[in-house]
């Protein structure tokens, strides 16, 4: 009883300062289409991602996220596209729908370009009524069966990128619009609020087996402003071990300690998990976040002759 009722509160202060409308991901760096879709097309191939995230893993009715990315270059190096599909739950609350986007990219120097890039997506929330315990069981605003809206939903973003540093901004939501599961909407505050991501990353390698990235990622929701660092070391190209730390601004909101690891199978196919644990309330009452993540490139061309060269 006492996880339920944390998990009420948590859940109802997650919808009133509007920071949970959209997933939280801690392998946000390594799905960089997660945080900002500016990056279609920036590499050379394609790559497909799926990931899936057990927030508060222990609490009843946690937030659980299934999500899914495809992106890569068209006509050449100067556009991406790329697209997603995503199933996050928290609850009774539902969301559920698909995401398109479009990139260009636009070469400064021989080692540095700018993206820009536009996104276009629907989305389904829903609640179901009869999951829901109610003090006034005839409430008029909670209906008993499964209320549903379909949203659509439009974001903006800019990527500028060298062999090692990245910074971007990406803008979703930037319609607000209004989410109508009841007759008289408009005087409901359900709408889909704004977000500012702002995204860096940079990479040094001390030689041949060993690299360094660092990289940061804030978001900004009214009234609610929160940044993560992560620092990644990088082994052989095929073994990744890291850290995190979330901290928010707001004092009511806990900070978050993480830790990733990777590891890439002939530069073909990565596997990821990460932990996180609040470090809050809601840690003591949880086991953490875990989150796993499977992405696979399909190269445009074989980086390997058919024949090897000592035998032409």
């Amino acid at each position: 009883m006492k996880k339920l009722i944390i998990l009420s509160v948590c859940i109802v202060a997650a919808l009133g300062i509007k920071a949970q409308q959209l997933a939280q991901w801690t392998q946000f760096a390594q799905n960089e289409y997660t945080v900002n879709p500016a990056v279609a097309g920036a590499d050379e191939y394609f790559h497909a991602t799926t990931m899936f995230r057990n927030q508060w893993a222990g609490i009843t009715d946690g937030p659980r996220t299934y999500y899914l990315s495809v992106d890569g270059p068209v006509w050449g190096d100067r556009m991406g596209i790329g697209g997603s599909v995503i199933n996050d739950v928290t609850g009774a609350i539902r969301k559920a729908g698909m995401q398109l986007s479009y990139a260009y990219h636009l070469k400064l120097t021989p080692d540095a370009k700018l993206s820009l890039s536009l996104s276009g997506g629907l989305f389904q929330w829903s609640v179901n009524g009869a999951e829901l315990d109610l003090d006034q069981k005839n409430d008029i605003a909670i209906s008993n069966g499964n209320m549903v809206d379909w949203i659509p939903d439009f974001g903006f973003g800019a990527r500028f990128s060298t062999k090692k540093f990245h910074a971007g901004f990406y803008i979703p939501q930037i319609t607000n619009s209004k989410i109508q599961l009841f007759n008289d909407y408009h005087m409901t505050g359900n709408a889909l609020e704004r977000h500012y991501y702002v995204n860096l990353g940079y990479r040094h390698d001390f030689n041949d087996n060993f690299g360094l990235q660092g990289n940061f990622f804030s978001r900004y929701v009214s009234p609610v402003f929160m940044q993560e660092f992560q620092l990644v070391g990088i082994i052989k190209e095929s073994i990744s071990l890291g850290a995190s730390v979330r901290m928010p601004i707001q004092e009511e909101i806990a900070s978050a300690i993480g830790f990733l690891a990777g590891y890439q199978f002939q530069n073909n196919m990565m596997i990821g998990y990460s932990y996180d644990l609040d470090l809050g309330r809601v840690g003591v009452a949880s086991n953490g976040s875990h989150e796993v993540m499977l992405s696979i490139r399909f190269t445009r061309k074989n980086s390997k002759p058919l024949i090897p060269a000592s035998e032409l």
